[in-house]
């Protein structure tokens, strides 16, 4: 299932990942030429291969992923999102970050990422 609205594109990731779904991930919520942060620091890499890539290294993890906090501010058909998420990996110490993304709406109406951040910073943190 598509995100319809900003913050779904959030929850389909949390399902889309914690089944282990990664052709609806890539599919779904993901524009052709969307680009994603793999690691804190600036470096990024873009297209649906590349970021494939990310997600599976992610996903070799065998980690559980939780959406602690979201927030969405749209204009038009864009929208910037944060989300405090907490990845628990067994047997290893859990990941925990702050998102910073761009969705963009689909001339379908579905919603996907052009702009993939999961270490976007301690934006929630100021609220």
């Amino acid at each position: 299932m598509a995100a319809t609205e900003p913050a779904q594109v959030i929850d389909q990731f949390a399902k889309f990942f914690n089944s282990g779904d990664l052709e609806s991930l890539m599919r779904d919520l993901y524009e052709d030429d969307a680009i994603i942060i793999p690691e804190p620091g600036p470096a990024t890499v873009s297209g649906k291969p590349a970021i494939q890539e990310v997600l599976t290294a992610f996903l070799n993890m065998q980690g559980t992923l939780q959406v602690l906090a979201t927030t969405a501010v749209v204009l038009g058909d864009v929208a910037l999102t944060h989300t405090r998420w907490r990845l628990d990996i067994p047997g290893g110490d859990p990941i925990e970050s702050v998102t910073a993304e761009v969705v963009r709406r689909q001339p379908d109406g579905t919603w996907k990422y052009a702009i993939d951040n999961p270490w976007g910073g301690a934006v929630l943190d100021a609220m």
